[in-house]
């Protein structure tokens, strides 16, 4: 079976889940998995990032002062 048909098949089941703790099991599942990485290499799952997403969005709206695009880069450059 193909990716494409396992992902199908899968879709298909899940509509058809009654059962609200398995949906949340699922939902648990996929937002543990991994969605990106840091700089640094840290895995991040779906849950995590948009975390932290939302703290660099308060930082930002409570006027706190961050990196200015060139101290970004130089910071980058320098790892």
């Amino acid at each position: 079976m193909n990716v494409e048909t396992q992902r199908k098949n899968i879709v298909h089941r899940i509509l058809a889940i009654q059962n609200e703790q398995l949906l949340s099991q699922i939902e648990a599942l996929l937002d543990n998995d991994v969605y990106t990485y840091t700089t640094s290499g840290k895995p991040l799952s779906t849950a995590a990032y948009k975390n932290h997403l939302t703290e660099i969005m308060n930082v930002s709206e409570a006027g706190e002062i961050g990196y200015t695009t060139e101290e970004a880069r130089k910071k980058i450059n320098r790892k």
